[in-house]
C-alpha cells in the first residue's frame, strides 16, 4: 500500500506479474481515492478466467516415460509404474479414452506398428503385451523367458518394395542383457522367438524400422549405429554393404564403411 497525497490509501502494483490497476479502466484522475480502488478491483475482476474450464491436466501418478501417437490418431502414454493411458487425437486436444495397468515394473519399450493399429509393449517384469488400438483391447500377453529392451514392429505390408509373399509383421524385442535382437510373431500371442538378429556387441538401445527401405537401424550402448533387413533372412543386407557408425554422442559423427 502507498499514500496519496490527499491521505487515500491505494494497492501497490502486484509484484509477481499478476494482473493489477489497468490505466484505461480506472475512475477520472480527479476523482475519490475510493473510485480508484473500486475502478481496480472490477478490473481485475473482469480479466479473470470465466470460461467452464480454462486449464487441462492429462494425469499420471507417476513419471511419464513413453509417449508415441498412431498413425491412426491416438496418443499412447506410459508411466513408471507400469500404467498406459490411450487417448484420442481431437481438432483440439486431445480426449482420454481407456487405462491400462499394464505391467508391475517399468516399460521398457513402447511401439506402434506402421498402420496405428497395434501397440506393443515391454517391461522389466519381462511381460510383452500387444493391445489394438482401435477396439481398446489387450490382445496378447506374453511371459518372455529374457528380459526385454526396447521394442518395435517390422516387416509386414509396411516393408513396401522390399516385402515379399511371406513377409508379415513381426515385433523385434532387444534383450537387455545381451546384443541380440529377437523377433516374434507377437500379434498371433506366440512367445518362442522366430529369429535372433546379431548384428551389435552390446545391448540394443533404439530400434526404428523404415518401410520405404524395408530395413531396421538399430543403436546399441556403445554408440554404434547398424542397419538390417526387416525381412527373411533379416540381418545385414545381403549384397555385402554394410555401414556403421561409431561415436560418443558427438555433434558429428565419424562413419565408416567395413
Amino acid at each position: 500500500m502507498k499514500r496519496t497525497r490527499d491521505g487515500e490509501s491505494e494497492p501497490a502494483a502486484a509484484e509477481d506479474g499478476s494482473p493489477g490497476p489497468s490505466d484505461s479502466g480506472g475512475a477520472p484522475a480527479g476523482g475519490s481515492g475510493a473510485s480508484r480502488v473500486g475502478a481496480t478491483v472490477r478490473g481485475a475482476l473482469a480479466r479473470l478466467p470465466s470460461a467452464e474450464m480454462y486449464e487441462r491436466s492429462y494425469m499420471h501418478r507417476d513419471w511419464v516415460t513413453h509417449v508415441l501417437v498412431t498413425r491412426t490418431d491416438f496418443v499412447a502414454t506410459a508411466s513408471r509404474d507400469g500404467q498406459l493411458k490411450f487417448w484420442k487425437k481431437m481438432p483440439r486436444g486431445i480426449e482420454f479414452v481407456k487405462h491400462f495397468r499394464a505391467h508391475m515394473k517399468p516399460f521398457a519399450g513402447l511401439a506402434a506398428s506402421p498402420d496405428g493399429s497395434l501397440l506393443a509393449s515391454t517391461s522389466a517384469d519381462r511381460g510383452l503385451k500387444v493391445f489394438d488400438v482401435l477396439a481398446f483391447d489387450m490382445i496378447a500377453w506374453i511371459k518372455l523367458d529374457f528380459t526385454p529392451g526396447v521394442c518395435e514392429w517390422v516387416g509386414g505390408a509396411g516393408a513396401g518394395a522390399h516385402a515379399n509373399a511371406s513377409s508379415r509383421t513381426l515385433l523385434a524385442v532387444a534383450d537387455a542383457d545381451s546384443p541380440e535382437v529377437r523377433l516374434l510373431d507377437a500379434a498371433s500371442g506366440e512367445g518362442t522367438p522366430l529369429h535372433t538378429v546379431r548384428v551389435h556387441s552390446a545391448p540394443v538401445l533404439l530400434l526404428r524400422f523404415s518401410p520405404a527401405f524395408g530395413a531396421v537401424v538399430s543403436a546399441d550402448a556403445r554408440g554404434v549405429l547398424e542397419y538390417w533387413s526387416a525381412t527373411e533372412p533379416f540381418g545385414l543386407p545381403a549384397d555385402g554393404n554394410r555401414l556403421s557408425a561409431a561415436g560418443e554422442l558427438q555433434p558429428h559423427v565419424p562413419l565408416r564403411d567395413e
